[in-house]
């Protein structure tokens, strides 16, 4: 004769979890999800982080800011006008060897860029770039005279012609020329310090 299999005790029921638990749970794990994407990305060489302590392109980067530049977009395109990009100074005459800067690409290879009267035209077409503050002019720092200034170029195959934001502050490929493709780093792209700048870079 077999022995009787007892009967299973009755179990109680499973609270099923609602909607705004797992929107919860989710959230929660938002943080640490991106968190981990960064670490991945620097660790690959993608991403890093970068500050400044000049003025040259206020008020899109300012003085004090740590932001993160990004190299994914340059994996899908070349850098074009607008773009906010670091660079380092590496083969750049009247610039310190093994630094960074940062500018905005003003023209690409194989543009003829001009500028006059704190306007920028390229191919002999104006263009205007604008942050912030509205469109951004070219105007000479004080100490324009002591430098040999590029008022006309044509850009090498290979170069970008890269302007500060803050003209009358700013040393930049009117006085150096073009920074080499090589030379680019990536894109400024977020502002996360100070709490007040927190966001996108334009």
């Amino acid at each position: 004769m077999s022995p009787e299999i007892p009967p299973l005790l009755p179990q109680p029921p499973r609270s099923p979890i609602s909607r705004r638990s797992k929107l919860l749970i989710g959230l929660s794990l938002l943080p640490a999800c991106f968190v981990a994407a960064l670490i991945l990305l620097r660790l690959c060489g993608l991403v890093r982080p970068f500050s400044v302590y000049t003025g040259a392109m206020t008020p899109a980067v300012c003085s004090g800011d740590h932001f993160m530049v990004e190299d994914m977009t340059f994996l899908f395109r070349q850098p074009r006008r607008g773009d906010i990009v670091a660079f380092k100074t590496d083969g750049t005459a009247s610039l310190p060897l093994s630094t960074l800067h940062i500018k905005r690409v003003a023209g690409e290879p194989g543009d003829h860029v001009r500028i006059s009267g704190g306007k920028l035209f390229v191919n002999e077409k104006q263009v205007t770039l604008s942050n912030a503050a509205g469109e951004i002019t070219y105007d000479l720092p004080p100490q324009a005279a002591t430098f040999s200034f590029k008022a006309e170029m044509t850009i090498p195959s290979d170069c970008y012609f890269v302007l500060g934001d803050n003209s009358t502050n700013s040393l930049d490929s009117r006085y150096w020329g073009g920074v080499p493709r090589g030379n680019i780093i990536g894109r400024a792209s977020f502002c996360y310090w100070p709490p007040k700048r927190i966001g996108g870079i334009k």
